[in-house]
């Protein structure tokens, strides 16, 4: 079925008008934590505001006019990050890190599945643009004992109409440290995606549908028994822009497949119109897994800028309805790019109830290779455990007299009681220290965590990025 979704796509895009501008490549997604913090303080100063990611260079190069005005220190940075994305290709991403961890290992916040005893990191990015309207992508995040090839896709196309084949990252979520829906917290699945990257209309559409592939699961729910296969995740996006720096977007997600379970077509669009007769009965002969999100962002760009932003998600539905969200899950945040004397602070919060990340048909939950696919919260529990959580993090970033980035991330989650394990709250602090040397960022992090069983767990290294 990817390969008949693939072709209607290309068929799609040659219709299109050669009018319009071409492809764009993406920025990094959770692999340059400097320069990421750098476009997300630029974008709230170009009332530019940001509901998915990751985010095309081209959405940043239009967004310089405004950010100049504001900001032409940064702006000047962002210039010369940006040159290389401008030309017919190049290396675009490249970073290098060393570490020793403990000798037990816990998943890592949105590190694409890397753990704390990782001893290296290596991820880059490179791409050839032969015509405005194709990009050929090349990337690799490796660690200890996996090599991830995201970032390596073909991207076909136009602006409205961007067609990404491959191993392309997907967030649907306006928060920048967590996504209940879909994230990098796991290894980047293969998919195909077609989105708008540049708004439409005066209202500022934009859409994004996409189709991948889950890691096999042997725990699929089939015909009294269990059947192994590889689950399709099939999403999408919409959103506008009601006024200028607001942003209202859905998203959904849909977990279907595998095995000897129904794939087609007719039957998928059947449970994303109708999934409360369709999908929502608790029963095996459910088509599959669903969750959807309801998200916002607004931007204040006055003298102290600071963007708002919230997550309303419910996996399944509730009431007998097609449009309630049931199982709710709530996440908000606040970011300062800009306190004043160098400092900057984003406060982000999560609550979702039980029926997160378990499923009656696909009892490995929504996992890839081992991980869960949204929130990093979801992996700090016994596998299959129904069981709500919060969560908080706290984030401060202040550049020193003296030169460099210092940044220190607090996380905290905390596990509802309700159920048999005897969960404790889980705490982690991460801190990072940064400087840059001409077009390079090098210094060193440390990270140490407490999990929800008592275990403790720590990492400190260096990095090297361009």
């Amino acid at each position: 079925m990817t390969s008949r979704i693939a072709a209607v796509c290309v068929a799609t895009l040659v219709a299109g008008s050669a009018a319009a501008r071409g492809v764009s490549p993406y920025l990094p997604l959770g692999l340059s934590p400097e320069i990421e913090r750098r476009i997300e303080r630029a974008l709230i100063l170009a009332d530019q505001p940001v509901l998915t990611r990751p985010i095309a260079a081209a959405t940043v190069y239009d967004a310089l006019p405004a950010l100049c005005a504001r900001d032409a220190a940064l702006c000047e940075q962002l210039r010369r990050y940006l040159a290389p994305f401008m030309r017919s290709g190049g290396l675009t991403h490249l970073s290098l890190a060393f570490a020793a961890g403990s000798s037990e290992e816990t998943p890592l916040p949105n590190r694409r599945g890397m753990t704390t005893g990782s001893t290296y990191e290596l991820s880059s990015s490179l791409y050839w643009q032969p015509s405005d309207f194709i990009i050929v992508n090349a990337g690799i995040v490796a660690y200890s004992d996996e090599r991830i090839a995201a970032g390596s896709f073909v991207s076909l196309g136009m602006e409205h109409a961007q067609l990404d084949l491959g191993f392309r990252d997907h967030w649907l979520s306006p928060m920048t440290d967590s996504a209940m829906l879909l994230g990098v917290h796991a290894e980047t699945m293969p998919s195909v995606t077609l989105s708008s990257y540049a708004p439409m209309t005066r209202w500022g559409f934009r859409y994004e549908v996409f189709l991948a592939e889950m890691s096999e699961s042997s725990a699929i729910a089939f015909d009294g028994g269990f059947t192994a296969g590889n689950p399709r995740l099939a999403g999408m996006h919409l959103s506008f822009q009601p006024l200028p720096g607001w942003a209202i977007g859905i998203n959904r997600i849909m977990q279907y497949g595998g095995g000897a379970r129904e794939e087609s077509l007719g039957d998928l669009f059947d449970a994303f119109f109708r999934p409360n007769e369709n999908d929502n009965t608790g029963t095996t002969g459910d088509f599959g897994n669903q969750a959807a999100s309801i998200t916002s962002r607004f931007l204040m760009p006055g003298e102290l800028p600071f963007a708002i932003y919230f997550e309303l998600a419910g996996e399944d539905t509730s009431k007998n309805s097609n449009v309630r969200l049931g199982n709710a899950a709530f996440s908000g945040g606040v970011h300062f790019p800009s306190l004043g004397r160098g400092l900057e602070l984003t406060v982000e919060l999560s609550e979702w109830q039980n029926g997160w990340y378990v499923h009656h048909i696909y009892q490995d939950g929504l996992r890839h290779e081992g991980n869960v696919i949204g929130h990093w919260g979801g992996d700090s529990r016994v596998l299959g455990d129904g069981v709500g959580a919060r969560s908080l993090m706290a984030r401060i970033g202040w550049e020193p007299r003296f030169g460099g980035v210092l940044e220190a991330t607090y996380r905290a989650l905390e596990n509802e009681d309700y159920t048999a394990p005897d969960y404790e709250r889980a705490q982690a602090l991460e801190l990072r220290y940064s400087r840059m040397w001409r077009d390079f960022h090098f210094g060193a992090e440390a990270y140490v965590s407490k999990d929800v069983f008592g275990d403790s767990y720590s990492r400190v290294g260096a990095f090297l990025r361009f």
